[in-house]
């Protein structure tokens, strides 16, 4: 598959659809135990089931073990919310500019309020596995022309 085509593809081309998801009373330790038995990156967090949160590794590392919050701390005292998400149509591209954008590194997939799947780096890398030296060599050169924009821009 030429780069083209896989920054074509639409979100459920691509998604994760094993969601796992939490209600807002879940707990860290709850939360821990879970992420690590389903050896996984993050829950989302659901009320009712629409997606009001996400949790992620990265917030343990940056927000619980900093504050040193309490086991029996309710997810929703720490989720990420208000939850950035795509559609199941919008492309690899929308998808790699709205996490570098916000810079996260996984994004729950939301249709009609539902969540549908989810795409992390771990996508991402499954896609550039299937592209050729060619295809590689002009991600890169896509890549560099967008960083030093940015540095001419001012």
């Amino acid at each position: 598959m030429v780069i083209e085509e896989q920054v074509g593809l639409p979100a459920k081309e691509l998604m994760n659809p094993n969601v796992v998801s939490v209600g807002p009373d879940a707990t860290l330790k709850e939360v821990s135990e879970l992420m690590a038995r389903q050896k996984i990156g993050s829950v989302v967090v659901t009320d009712n089931d629409n997606a009001i949160g996400i949790v992620t590794e990265r917030d343990f590392a940056t927000k619980i073990m900093i504050k040193s919050y309490l086991p029996n701390t309710k997810v929703s005292d720490i989720m990420s919310s208000p939850v950035i998400h795509v559609s199941p149509n919008q492309s690899v591209a929308e998808i790699i500019e709205i996490m570098a954008n916000n810079e996260i590194r996984k994004v729950p997939v939301i249709d009609n309020g539902k969540v549908v799947g989810i795409v992390s780096g771990t996508e991402f890398l499954r896609l550039f596995i299937q592209a050729s030296d060619d295809d590689m060599k002009k991600v890169y050169q896509q890549y560099v022309k967008r960083i030093f924009s940015k540095w001419y821009e001012d």
